[in-house]
């Protein structure tokens, strides 16, 4: 949080969530994520599937329960039933003798690969003395998140970058990875990242029911405040992604600068765009 500012509330989030799900339309309800270290208090409402329904979750399918049936849940160690986010969020010890069973699991040509990346590249939270975290709807969510995961349609991907463009005047970059999308989706955000996009993978699409067209945009909590004001800003000006319709006109209107380019260009200019 910037100096000066006043930290944001349960209640806030709760508001940004309502307001993220109405103005991008969107199918599910953003998931908010804490991070839970010893001592923390577990929130209120949330389930533990060990504990509370004698069954296993890998974080996708958290995740899927969360968006999908707006669901509030905690992972402790003794709830995964998926081996990367145990790994990646220092819930195990992994000794370099797994590097080679560890590492042939990244779909590379050649082993080394797998356990140089595994070494080197695979991500893990820079944190100590984590024990899990909790997930739930962003616009009900009881705690206040380290991070918010949006699983959205391309289009709706596009407003997402457009508003962080818009606020920061710089491009998203971004490495992508096909498998791991639990890991990717979260890991460099908690990490210090500002934004990530990920493709849910192969596990999240058998086993936690993953469209085709969905995508994760993931941000880091702090960050909503400005992607919900970007995004209304997009609104405003026609630039929303409700505001946004096709069309197919020849010779269409367009923005002054267009035909003061054109003009500048000796090319022909046309009707001015007005919205």
């Amino acid at each position: 949080m910037e100096k000066g500012k006043t930290a944001l509330t349960v209640a806030d989030f709760n508001e940004m969530g309502e307001k993220l799900e109405r103005l991008l339309l969107l199918r599910y309800s953003p998931i908010a994520l804490k991070v839970l270290h010893e001592g923390d208090a577990i929130p209120e409402g949330t389930i533990r599937p060990k504990r509370d329904r004698g069954e296993h979750l890998a974080m996708c399918q958290a995740f899927a329960k969360v968006r999908r049936d707006r669901a509030a849940i905690t992972m402790l160690k003794e709830d995964h039933w998926c081996v990367w986010p145990l790994i990646s969020y220092g819930l195990v010890p992994v000794e370099e003798e797994d590097y080679e069973n560890l590492g042939s699991k990244f779909f590379v040509k050649d082993p080394k690969w797998g356990v140089e990346y595994f070494r080197n590249d695979y991500p893990r939270l820079n944190d100590t003395n984590v024990i899990g975290f909790s997930i739930a709807p962003l616009r009900s969510c009881t705690f206040v998140p380290d991070l918010v995961c949006t699983y959205c349609r391309p289009a709706q991907i596009r407003s997402f970058q457009m508003a962080a463009k818009f606020q920061s005047g710089r491009m998203l970059e971004l490495r992508l990875d096909p498998v791991d999308s639990c890991v990717h989706s979260t890991i460099p955000v908690l990490n210090g990242q500002d934004y990530n996009i990920t493709f849910p993978d192969p596990g999240e699409y058998e086993r936690a029911l993953a469209d085709e067209d969905e995508v994760m945009f993931t941000m880091r909590a702090e960050k909503l405040p400005e992607i919900v004001d970007g995004i209304e800003f997009l609104c405003r000006t026609g630039f929303g992604y409700k505001e946004l319709s096709m069309e197919m006109a020849y010779d269409f209107p367009r923005p002054k600068f267009y035909n003061d380019m054109f003009e500048k260009w000796g090319l022909e200019t046309g009707k001015e765009w007005r919205k």
